[in-house]
């Protein structure tokens, strides 16, 4: 089940998708569940699926979409999680242990909408990652039960500012740039993605691929990042856990031609969709 939060005719909505269409699931619980959160958060699902098969109520190409989940309260990264990552970019072996910073929701934009070249950087890379959305929260959450706290996955493209990440060793700024991110088009169950270990993702930047990597090169697997995250801080429904991009970002080719203004990103991770995002000026 596909699960999307967007505007349409001048109101947010939440539905399901059903083909080229989504059924307004706001328009039929919006008085219980003002947001796909609050349904997320009421372990209500049972009630989306009874909509999945409805006749549509906008057509995809008529809505505006919104960010997964607009009122998300967490987004959490893990930075270097790609084996390949470090054979191209970084000196050293693996990391020992995950590299995990928060981003605000502030720094993304949904998709088929823009994303930012920052007018302050000028090393723009995308970096094209699986998402899992956090469905039943929880603390000390163990490995084993850690997939039963997902209720789905989307994509991100996390659009770091490299010349900003040289700066210092912190990552804050760098990652959270007004819009300088995507993330989209929409929460796929997780019954239908299937093992986060066995997807795949592709980066294409105008067309042409740039990441090509199965999520089987993670050096922290989806299980261990959620446990790990939940160890330091309260994972709550709606919650975001992006977990790392492969080799094939910018700041690992030697021609180092960042993006700029007109350029198209787009995210593909076939068990979800497509995530696509234009550059534009700040």
């Amino acid at each position: 089940m596909k699960l999307i939060s967007y505007k349409a005719d001048g109101k947010d909505c939440y539905g399901v998708v059903n083909g080229d269409g989504v059924v307004d699931a706001s328009a039929r619980l919006g008085d219980t569940y003002p947001t796909l959160r609050d349904v997320i958060a009421a372990v209500a699902l049972d009630q989306l699926t009874a909509l999945e098969n409805e006749s549509p109520d906008h057509a995809l190409d008529s809505i505006d979409y919104e960010l997964p989940i607009p009122n998300v309260q967490k987004i959490m990264c893990a930075g270097r999680n790609y084996r390949a990552y470090h054979e191209v970019v970084e000196e050293g072996g693996p990391l020992q242990y995950p590299s995990i910073f928060g981003r605000f929701v502030s720094g993304f934009s949904p998709h088929n909408q823009d994303i930012l070249d920052p007018k302050a950087g000028e090393q723009f890379d995308y970096e094209g990652e699986l998402v899992a959305v956090i469905g039943k929260g929880g603390r000390h959450i163990s490995e084993d039960d850690a997939l039963s706290h997902v209720v789905g996955y989307t994509i991100m493209n996390e659009g770091s500012v490299r010349d900003w990440m040289a700066m210092g060793t912190q990552n804050t700024p760098a990652k959270n740039f007004y819009r300088s991110g995507g993330i989209g088009p929409w929460i796929v169950t997780r019954d239908e993605v299937g093992d986060p270990s066995e997807q795949h993702i592709y980066t294409r930047r105008n067309g042409t691929v740039m990441q090509d990597a199965d999520t089987d090169l993670m050096i922290f697997d989806t299980k261990y990042l959620i446990a790990h995250t939940s160890k330091f801080t309260l994972l709550e429904p709606g919650d975001m856990i992006a977990t790392g991009s492969p080799a094939g970002s910018i700041i690992g080719t030697e021609e180092k031609d960042w993006l700029k203004p007109g350029d198209v990103v787009e995210v593909e991770i076939p068990n979800i969709g497509k995530l696509s995002n234009t550059v534009v000026a700040e």
